[in-house]
């Protein structure tokens, strides 16, 4: 009887175990089930800087194309005019999970604040060894990344560009030649003639901050230009003074009133060089290639213009400052599946063509179309072509700002003030190390950096 009693308890234990573990299986499938559905069901977002959002729209188009099983999944894309915006919003939306699949960064902000937000890209996706044959080798090198352990090493691709920029500089061919912007050399000799010739006309307009176009970016390059330094942290006193000098020279001192009234008179209009340029006041401008949108907005003579890139101070062994941006996937991305096709589908030859016939002012990432693109026109209504601009002796580089949206607006500030002395300098160096220490290391967050 005890014998039955003890088999009677042994089996409903058994039995309570079986229907427990029944229970959790189930339990786990439908939570996989509702993770599959979610994957399936939830909007796919990317979220873009500086880009024409209707004519990714029409590039999504193609992606349902290439891939029909996602034909109705609502892709939504937004896209911002400020990276400061751009940069503060994203920290938000990742810390309050409403965070894009897929989003871009600057490639001149190396340990970028979202550095531990980004997976990886797969290499059965993109394979690191096929990029290198690929793309130009600025991209290896700023976007191969090796992880290493005691018994291997792997090779991941960090993130995928599509095109590049140069700096250029847009002229006025009623005043100026292509043979006058060989080098750093020639373009202050032309300066000094068109000086000399035109009192009542500025010769270029590069000397000051919050007017320029991008001057933090100027300033960059000539920073590039001494000692080939390209990260915040090689700066140094000396090297500013002489980018300094060399971004001054520009600034006339014979008419200093007179420069200093036409700046003024920009900054309480809140307009820039490209008005003054426009009308035919100032005669060239530095800036990227999609500086034609809005010269072609001022209406600007088709006839009269004409671009060439950046000068150096001699024709070769120069470091060329770069910008691109670079699309990411989102670690905490649910559309894993449909993020990992999206970044295959935009290395392939026929999307990146797709989309430079449509920005027809943006360089190449891949070397396969250099040759069908670099000949056509960066604008049907302009005489200009990007191999203009492209120069086969300069070295491509990216510069390191630490923190991109801090760099630029205190750079910016920094050229508009007449005190360029060592402590200004290193008080904008040290503020910048005190900021991305904060962000990146959650450090001494009791110290005040603008002190």
């Amino acid at each position: 009887m005890e014998f039955n009693k003890n088999k009677v308890v042994f089996s409903v234990i058994w039995i309570f175990l079986l229907l427990a573990i029944i229970f959790l299986l189930v339990t786990m499938k439908n939570a996989d089930n509702n993770n599959w559905n979610t994957s399936k069901t939830e909007n796919f977002k990317i979220w873009l800087y500086g880009y024409n959002v209707d004519n990714y729209y029409d590039l999504i188009d193609d992606f349902k194309k290439v891939y029909p099983d996602y034909k109705d999944k609502k892709i939504l894309i937004e896209n911002f005019t400020s990276y400061e915006d751009y940069t503060y919003t994203l920290m938000s939306a990742l810390s309050s999970w409403v965070w894009p699949d897929i989003f871009v960064l600057n490639n001149n902000e190396k340990n970028s604040v979202f550095s531990n937000q980004i997976l990886w890209i797969d290499p059965k996706i993109v394979n690191p060894n096929d990029f290198r044959k690929k793309y130009k080798a600025v991209f290896s090198d700023d976007l191969i990344s090796t992880v290493a352990s005691e018994w291997w090493n792997k090779e991941f691709l960090l993130w995928l560009p599509v095109w590049y920029e140069t700096l250029w500089i847009f002229y006025n061919r009623r005043y100026v030649k292509d043979t006058d912007l060989k080098n750093l050399s020639t373009l202050n000799n032309v300066i000094s003639d068109l000086k000399g010739r035109y009192s009542d006309l500025i010769p270029i307009w590069i000397w000051n901050g919050s007017t320029v176009y991008n001057s933090a970016d100027i300033i960059t390059q000539f920073f590039m230009l001494q000692w080939w330094v390209v990260w915040v942290s090689a700066l140094n006193w000396t090297v500013l003074k002489e980018a300094l000098a060399s971004y001054l020279l520009y600034w006339d001192t014979t008419w200093y009133n007179w420069y200093n009234s036409r700046f003024q008179e920009l900054k309480d209009t809140k307009k820039n060089s490209l008005y003054l340029f426009s009308r035919w006041e100032v005669l060239m401008v530095v800036w990227y290639p999609s500086l034609i949108q809005n010269i072609k907005a001022n209406w600007f003579s088709k006839t009269m213009l004409q671009a060439s890139y950046f000068p150096h101070y001699f024709s070769w062994g120069w470091k060329t400052l770069v910008n691109y941006n670079t699309f990411v996937i989102n670690k905490d991305t649910k559309n894993l599946e449909i993020s990992n096709n999206f970044i295959s589908y935009l290395s392939t030859d026929s999307w990146a063509s797709s989309y430079l016939r449509k920005h027809p002012y943006m360089m190449p990432a891949l070397l396969s179309l250099d040759s069908t693109m670099m000949e056509q026109k960066i604008d049907p209504g302009y005489n200009i072509i990007l191999s203009d601009f492209y120069n086969d002796s300069e070295e491509l580089s990216s510069f390191d700002k630490w923190i991109k949206n801090i760099y630029d607006k205190d750079i910016t500030l920094l050229l508009d003030s007449n005190n360029y002395d060592e402590d200004l300098f290193n008080k904008f160096k040290l503020m910048l190390i005190c900021k991305r220490n904060k962000i990146t290391t959650f450090t001494n967050f009791e110290v005040d950096c603008e002190k």
